[in-house]
């Protein structure tokens, strides 16, 4: 088991062969594992590919700004602003701006 990294940056590790512990970390390691998304399934076509003018409307998002400050720095109208926005949430199938910046994040659109 790894511990946090010291100061200096390194980590020191603790070994253990005790029957709990060792069953213990295999049965969270099963179920995270059964859990996890399939790799297909996450490479998945289905997910929607963003243009980079989308890609700066989900940054300005991200971000917290304000409707109008977001739309004055991306260089477009407030009422193009919220259409993009709300074409993003369509696209992400999100009932709201935070759902769509969870989907986002799980579909790595928020990488780059």
């Amino acid at each position: 088991m790894p511990s946090a990294p010291t100061a200096h940056g390194h980590r020191t590790y603790t070994m253990s062969a005790t029957p709990a512990l060792v069953d213990g970390a295999y049965a969270l390691f099963e179920a995270a594992w059964e859990s996890a998304t399939d790799l297909a399934a996450f490479l998945s076509a289905e997910w929607p590919r963003i243009d980079a003018q989308t890609a700066r409307v989900l940054r300005a998002l991200a971000s917290g700004a304000t409707d109008e400050t977001a739309a004055r720095e991306l260089g477009m109208s407030l009422r193009t602003y919220r259409r993009r926005v709300a074409e993003l949430l369509l696209a992400l199938n999100a009932g709201s701006r935070f759902q769509a910046g969870l989907r986002a994040g799980e579909m790595g659109l928020t990488r780059g």
